[in-house]
């Protein structure tokens, strides 16, 4: 198996060519075709990165999916813009799973802070874009779109409007 982790954030295929190791320290990521020389620190609740164009902080919270993966939230500390649904691998590992019959997946959109359902704009059956507003909660009295982590068919909508919710609470569900 080789010595880096591949995955996601966005639109953007990362692979770190070297795994990043301690409290802080350096490495080189390739992003799409272009390779960056990238240092970081951890703290307490993420990471601060330091690439070619700007340092950004990052919170990281850690969640398991119905499978038992973990997944991580990542929420900017610049702004409002949350990533969801984010699974960093070993390289080889997505093809090392089992065989058999490929099993429907299943992504659960949760709240990142506590709040009130504002608007809901889908309904079960409905299917959805990536980056597609699903509702409109107000947390901290700001109006927060909640998007689509990825293309599928809402299966499950958890919350009505004017309803309040804790952090991590289950607002809907989409399947592929």
């Amino acid at each position: 198996m080789s010595a880096t982790i591949v995955g996601k954030l966005g639109a953007l295929d990362l692979e770190w060519l070297s795994i990043p190791r301690g409290l802080q320290g350096s490495g080189r990521v390739r992003v799409g075709k272009e390779t960056w020389d990238v240092s970081w620190r951890k703290d307490s609740h993420g990471v601060w990165m330091e690439f070619p164009h700007g340092t950004f902080g990052f919170d990281l919270i850690a969640e398991k999916d119905e499978d038992g993966k973990v997944l991580y939230r990542l929420k900017s500390r610049k702004g409002p813009e949350i990533h969801t649904g984010l699974h960093f691998t070993r390289a080889g590992e997505a093809s090392a799973s089992g065989s058999g019959p490929a099993k429907k997946k299943t992504v659960r959109v949760r709240a990142q802070m506590p709040g009130k359902i504002v608007r809901l704009h889908v309904k079960a059956g409905d299917s959805v874009e990536k980056d597609q507003v699903l509702l409109v909660m107000e947390a901290m009295k700001m109006e927060n779109p909640i998007k689509a982590p990825q293309a599928g068919v809402v299966s499950k909508v958890a919350v009505t409007e004017g309803q309040a919710v804790e952090t991590g609470a289950d607002l809907l569900q989409l399947g592929e």
